[in-house]
């Protein structure tokens, strides 16, 4: 399939111009018009009055065709407001249609998703326009060289733009508002400063790849006249000091992302713009989750026989999720930095032996005869020679790391992106809980700490993923092994019971000598505890759930859902018993329909009279008959009878659920910014020989 190709500004805009069929009926002059209408007048007494009711008629049913919304005839008038005031004088005055009178005619346009890719020169033929939306297209820069100096209004949002120096080469004077959203600008550099824009009043640079938060308020505060800005959507609006800090630091903006700003506001703000090193670029992010229910009871809980010894079964149950590394706490760092570590320590090591092999050579050349001072004097030069050799090295080696790191800067730009590079996450889990038949208790609570600030924005916009997982552990005695099976041999009749002792035969002594002073205790307590060996835990996958935080990006800061989890093995457990339910179903509604053999009323008649005690007889017909038909009490000794649960079904079982909570911390006053301080050790008071109170120095 052949990839369009983009069109140029003006090219779309004459295109619009098209639809309004200017020159086609109703409009125009054409042969569905009278005598006098076709020919311009020379004079407005040119025409008799007959002519003239005439035509006056005739224009306000051509009006009408192009006024009314019912009208077959009407056409899209929203790209621009004064669409429909041309179309009108074509109806009235179509000798006045001219290229020129069109030109200058339009004050607002909108070209709206129309696959402009570049801003040509054409669009300087329009001296009186305004307003010029350029929104939903592919644009990736807009030359301003090209744009009309009577621009007001600049939108651009929804486009590809990166770039922004092409906008700068001469913009229009009197712009008043910029909309840059939805675009791919990663930096601000000097193109959005006073000097350019004096005059702009509004800026909006929302969901965009801004990171520097610092930069771009330091650069935005060269604009005099700013009072509406939108951030929202930026990685940097994620940091907890973002509302705060713009908020002190713009000291003249009114509104920032469509929220009005507040003397309060102002106030509890006030200071943190000169508190610039607790403003880092790291966000914070606190998960909770609590109650998890809807776990059924595990099969060996619900089995009324008894069951054998071995194995044990133990059931744990956790909740992961999948979530960017804590920069803080990660192991991956501390390992690194171990490794640094070492190579540092390494490094010295071979320094400190080539030091003392350099040391050494002095020593031994002075034994030398008289006749071998020429070499020896030669050795220095090569000792030199060495040291400068592993100088050069070192310095060759310098060199090119930066050669290095300026080719991964190079082509860094591409490489960052969210879209192209995938998320590294890091699976956390709660801790294991038993089963519990009210529901399991977590007390979860985690707060995360990322610096990343793009790859957390893709992940809020992707969002997270829940699993509820089972541990199955089964436990062996450790007879069982190899060596095991030797000793229980020996055991004889007694089924090896002293080879159930511990590993250390000092402490089966000592607990044989403690079960032997105890006559009082049980029996059970005198045996010795029984070594176990478990095998590797069975993971499986209880149920999953997607949560969605695209509401985070958008200026949300906290989201709490019970998350109903469907899918895994308890979800396919499920359907196989609904499976298996649908066949006896049937079976019962035969038996139903197609009535009960004599035989099988006489099985259930014994049946029942066994269980109250009676023998059958003939007092069962006179049972039976007051009991008998459609309205037959229930046993009341408990038993489910055949075919009892024929009209009623067992209530479905209740669905897997986990709450979650999560917050994007942001501060709500400036003294939150101050970095709370780990509370001092107090001292412990200890108690002397003679019960005076010592405190350690």
């Amino acid at each position: 399939m052949p990839v369009a190709t983009g069109v140029d500004a003006f090219v779309a805009f004459e295109r619009q111009l098209r639809t309004l069929c200017l020159d086609e009926f109703p409009c125009g002059t054409g042969s569905w018009r009278t005598a006098s209408d076709n020919r311009n007048p020379g004079t407005q007494f040119s025409v008799t009055l007959r002519d003239y009711g005439a035509r006056k008629e005739q224009e306000e049913t051509l009006d009408e065709l192009v006024t009314s919304k019912y009208s077959p005839y009407s056409v899209d008038y929203t790209w621009s407001k004064e669409a429909r005031q041309l179309r009108e004088i074509a109806v009235k005055s179509p000798w006045l249609i001219t290229r020129d009178f069109i030109l200058k005619h339009f004050q607002t346009m909108k070209i709206v998703d129309k696959n402009v890719c570049n801003v040509d020169s054409g669009m300087l033929q329009f001296p009186k326009l305004t307003e010029l939306t350029l929104s939903a297209n592919s644009l990736q820069s807009v030359d301003s060289r090209n744009l009309p100096i009577t621009i007001k209004v600049l939108e651009l949002v929804a486009n590809e733009i990166s770039d922004l120096e092409p906008l700068c080469y001469a913009p229009p004077p009197g712009l008043i508002h910029l909309g840059l959203g939805v675009n791919r600008i990663s930096a601000v550099h000097d193109y959005l400063t006073g000097p350019y824009w004096p005059h702009l009043l509004s800026l909006d640079l929302s969901f965009n790849n801004l990171c520097d938060f610092k930069e771009v308020v330091y650069k935005l505060q060269t604009l005099p006249k700013l009072r509406n800005l939108v951030l929202i959507g930026n990685p940097l609006a994620l940091l907890p000091g973002y509302r705060g800090y713009t908020v002190d630091s713009l000291r003249k903006l009114t509104i920032l992302d469509d929220l009005q700003i507040s003397a309060d506001e102002k106030h509890h703000f006030k200071g943190l713009a000169r508190r610039r090193e607790f403003v880092r670029n790291e966000a914070k992010v606190i998960l909770k989750l609590r109650a998890l229910s809807g776990i059924p009871m595990p099969a060996e809980l619900q089995a009324t026989e008894e069951l054998p010894d071995f194995p044990i079964i133990t059931r744990t149950y956790y909740v992961e999720f999948n979530f960017l590394e804590d920069f803080l706490n990660s192991p991956q760092k501390e390992e690194e930095k171990e490794e640094e570590e070492k190579e540092e320590e390494k490094e010295e090591e071979k320094e400190e032996e080539k030091e003392a092999t350099l040391e050494e050579l002095p020593g031994k050349q002075e034994e030398r005869t008289e006749g071998d001072q020429l070499p020896q004097e030669n050795g220095h030069p090569e000792e030199n020679g060495v040291k400068e050799g592993t100088e050069t090295n070192n310095v060759d080696a310098a060199a090119t790391v930066p050669e290095k790191e300026a080719t991964e800067e190079e082509t860094g730009e591409d490489e960052t992106t969210p879209s192209q590079q995938p998320l590294k996450l890091v699976p956390y889990r709660t801790d294991v809980l038993p089963w519990a038949e009210e529901g399991m208790e977590l007390v979860y609570e985690r707060e995360i700490q990322i610096d990343d600030l793009p790859a957390l924005k893709e992940l809020f916009k992707k969002g997270l993923d829940i699993d509820i997982k089972e541990d199955k552990v089964l436990s062996y005695p450790a007879e069982d092994d190899g060596r095991a099976s030797v000793t229980s041999k020996k055991g004889g009749k007694d089924g090896g019971k002293p080879e159930k002792r511990g590993a250390s035969g000092v402490k089966d002594k000592a607990k044989d000598a403690k079960a032997a002073k105890d006559d009082g205790k049980k029996k059970k307590k005198k045996e010795p505890e029984i070594e176990l060996t478990h095998m590797p835990p069975e993971v499986t996958v209880l149920g999953s759930y997607h949560l969605e935080m695209a509401e985070i990006v958008n200026g949300e800061t906290k989201i709490e859902q019970v998350c109903i989890c469907r899918g895994g093995s308890l979800a396919a457990q499920q359907m196989e018993e609904k499976e298996e339910e649908v066949p006896d179903g049937k079976k019962d509604k035969k038996k139903k329909d197609g009535g009960e053999s004599a035989k099988a009323k006489k099985g259930k008649d014994a049946k029942q009279d066994k269980e109250k005690g009676k023998k059958p007889g003939k007092g069962d017909g006179k049972d039976a008959k007051k009991d008998g038909g459609k309205g037959a009490k229930r046993p009341t000794t408990g038993v489910t009878l055949a075919g009892e649960d024929e009209d009623e079904k067992p209530p479905p079982p209740p669905p897997l659920t986990v709450t979650v909570e999560l917050e994007l911390v942001h501060w709500k006053t400036a003294q939150e910014s101050i970095p709370k301080l780990a509370p001092a050790a107090t001292p412990t008071i200890h108690e002397g020989e003679e019960g005076k109170s010592e405190v350690p120095t």
